[in-house]
């Protein structure tokens, strides 16, 4: 009997699993919108940067979560158009450094409340997020 149930149970698992499944575009396409989330935290940091400083230190503070984005978006994109090779994962780690020098200047250089620096664990989530997936992207190894 619990053989029966156990079986059953599975049998709905699978039955649920199908309807769930994600092609490729739509996949890509779920992978795009994620990554447009660390520019709303760029947003957020422009708009709590003081009025008075200027506007070039304003943008430059919060510039760092478009590179973000960029990242996850030019893996998308070399994993989407089928050119993925393992030298690309080398040029795509290295462009993570600079990356990682913006989110360090951002918090040097922003004047504004600190709460808001909170919104850099974000930031470092989809950072890691980028390094694992997007690394899988654009090398065409994916587990």
């Amino acid at each position: 009997m619990a053989d029966h149930v156990f079986t059953a149970s599975l049998w709905h698992l699978d039955q649920a699993a199908k309807h769930v499944m994600f092609t490729f575009k739509s996949s890509m396409f779920l992978w795009l919108v994620a990554a447009s989330v660390p520019v709303i935290t760029s947003v957020a940091y422009f708009l709590a940067s003081p009025a008075t400083e200027t506007f070039v230190k304003r943008i430059s503070v919060s510039m760092h979560r478009v590179a973000v984005s960029a990242l996850c978006v030019g893996a998308v994109l070399i994993g989407m158009l089928g050119s993925p090779c393992q030298e690309m994962e080398a040029i795509f780690q290295i462009f993570l450094l600079p990356t990682l020098a913006c989110i360090v200047y951002s918090l040097w250089v922003f004047q504004g409340k600190k709460t808001i620096h909170l919104l850099q664990s974000i930031n470092l989530l989809w950072l890691t997020f980028a390094l694992f997936f997007g690394g899988m992207a654009v090398k065409g190894v994916w587990p």
